[in-house]
């Protein structure tokens, strides 16, 4: 049996730290495979999930047959893990595996599962393209096999992946009625008060304040991201902490609350500077082309935040762009460069004069207007 360091060990209880060292390989890596089932899939976990499934594999390679469902099990956390890393190709090959095994077995809860997990990182892989059809393909299938599976059969933890996944697939076609819908679903899917939890509440909220920012209603939208910061903060994920201040920063210059950007904008720096992830990847809940966490040093911030303001253009998202331009006005305050968070603004407002969008320049100049006056050069 594979020696489990005590490190690990140390974070389980009794029962599960004596399960995880059965003498009996496949009894040990199923418990291993709770544990992992268990801890939520935030990008500051994935080092820990990743040494509990090489413990798994471990065990089950001392098998000369692996007991049916242990091995897609495996498959499936893997593939978990790897979108929690933002390994995208990784995870979909993973999860391609996982659902051929899963479909031999007629495991139609996992054939779901799996589904229901991959279908908010196919929006996010299609957005740009014009082309969602992949999307709208797993959704039918997921769709599909959900009416072959009795309800009875549906865990807690199945019908809350459903919820996310529904929320982020209807909010790229910006049906915020049935994103709401999906959310409320998630609060009567029975969870279990575990740790999984803080990952549901914080994309559930991260979802909410993407339905608000995008109808206008600014003041619930920041408390939803505030209290997504929150709980990444407890819970020490900082890839996206970084990113859901960076968002609350620009929303602290849209108003003219510059010191209140400055503020967010210096907490979302530290957090990038804590995270971990190698790959930037669009939040499929927060739906804006913002990543940060991947950046080592403030010139690889600045350049990131000025693709996703192209990105914005490319994509026709005015809101993004607004977003973006703002975001980039905090970054540039929270390095003491003021003028040039108003070349930014300048170039931005010239970029809605090219769209012709008159209420978007008119926002831009409105806060080229209020940094001046912040910067003591207009009265």
């Amino acid at each position: 049996m594979p020696v489990i360091p005590e490190t690990m060990l140390a974070t389980l209880g009794g029962a599960q730290r004596a399960a995880v060292c059965d003498a009996d390989p496949a009894r040990a890596a199923e418990a291993m495979l709770n544990v992992v089932e268990g801890i939520p899939p935030f990008s500051s976990r994935v080092a820990e999930r990743s040494q509990w499934l090489a413990a798994a594999r471990s065990s089950l390679s001392l098998l000369d047959v692996v007991p049916n469902g242990l091995d897609v099990r495996l498959l499936a956390e893997i593939a978990r893990t790897a979108f929690a890393a933002h390994e995208i190709t990784p995870a979909l090959t993973a999860t391609e595996q996982a659902l051929a095994q899963a479909e031999e077995l007629d495991d139609l809860a996992l054939c779901c599962l799996l589904r229901a997990r991959r279908l908010p990182w196919l929006c996010t892989g299609n957005l740009g393209t014009g082309n969602l059809d992949d999307a709208r393909a797993e959704r039918a299938t997921l769709n599909a096999i959900l009416l072959r599976l009795p309800f009875e059969q549906r865990s807690p933890a199945l019908r809350a992946d459903i919820c996310v996944a529904e929320a982020a697939y209807h909010a790229q076609f910006h049906a915020w009625d049935e994103v709401r819908q999906a959310l409320a679903g998630l609060g009567r899917a029975g969870l279990v008060r575990d740790e999984r939890l803080h990952w549901y509440a914080c994309t559930s909220q991260l979802t909410l304040a993407q339905v608000n920012l995008r109808t206008g209603q600014r003041a619930p939208a920041i408390r939803c991201l505030i209290e997504a910061a929150r709980i990444a903060h407890e819970l020490e994920a900082w890839a996206e902490l970084a990113n859901i201040q960076t968002v609350i920063a620009a929303y602290a210059v849209r108003t003219g609350s510059f010191e209140t950007a400055i503020s967010h904008g210096g907490s979302a720096l530290a957090a990038m500077e804590s995270a971990t992830l190698a790959h930037a990847q669009m939040n499929p809940w927060l739906g804006l082309p913002i990543d940060i966490a991947t950046e080592s040093e403030f010139a690889g911030v600045i350049r990131s935040i000025a693709e996703s303001v192209v990105q914005s253009l490319d994509l026709h998202d005015r809101h993004a762009f607004l977003v973006s331009v703002c975001a980039l006005v905090a970054l540039y305050l929270v390095a003491d460069r003021a003028p040039e968070a108003l070349d930014a603004l300048n170039e931005a407002i010239e970029a809605a004069q090219d769209m012709g969008d008159a209420s978007a320049e008119a926002l831009l100049r409105s806060v080229s207007e209020s940094l001046l006056r912040f910067m003591g050069m207009l009265s």
